[in-house]
């Protein structure tokens, strides 16, 4: 779905645009996001997102030539969860600062691939990191869809990783690529 339409005063349905204050400067965003955002903002203080099940233990900061992702704080019961809940993102996506300071930079979305084994019948997701052949596997679960986006389909990162759909959305560091664009060039990991 889009920006949810309001009312320009002439009838006529405008996408709504708010302008939210965050810690790290203003940018405009649907009301969608501004609701993420909302929901989100109490996680700057990552003692906030440690009590709400998020963790940092053991998650590198992430980064390319192209841009970064940062440090993955993942919430294991929401991505063994299939439904995807818009107010409660799967991962929160941190940027170390000079001092070793973790800042919320955006969110991202996960949902495993299911494949189902055409000679068993069995459905799991798969770790191994080789594509499928799809004359032996099927996906069960089609990419799912947010904010208008399409989540990507992405390869497992690291050992017990699945592999899976994802959807960035870069809230709280603004990205001039697009906020739903996998790295941000505006962001990098600090040399370790």
């Amino acid at each position: 779905t889009g920006p949810s339409p309001v009312s320009d005063g002439t009838g006529t349905a405008q996408s709504a645009t708010l302008n939210v204050n965050t810690p790290e400067g203003t940018f405009p965003v649907s009301a969608e996001l501004a609701a993420v955002r909302r929901a989100t903002a109490r996680f700057h203080d990552i003692s906030e997102a440690y009590a709400a099940g998020y963790t940092t233990e053991n998650e590198p900061c992430v980064a390319i030539p192209a841009g970064a992702m940062g440090v993955h704080a993942p919430n294991f019961p929401l991505i063994l969860d299939p439904e995807i809940d818009p107010l409660r993102p799967e991962l929160l996506l941190y940027i170390p600062g000079p001092n070793g300071k973790l800042r919320l930079v955006g969110v991202e979305y996960f949902q495993a691939i299911l494949l189902r084994n055409v000679q068993t019948g069995e459905v799991a997701p798969r770790l191994d990191a080789a594509p499928w052949n799809p004359a032996e596997f099927e996906v069960v679960n089609p990419a799912p869809e947010l904010f208008g986006q399409h989540f990507h389909l992405t390869p497992p990162p690291a050992p017990q990783v699945p592999w899976h759909y994802s959807l960035h959305v870069w809230l709280w560091a603004h990205n001039p690529n697009g906020i739903f664009e996998e790295w941000n060039p505006t962001l990098s990991c600090p040399a370790p």
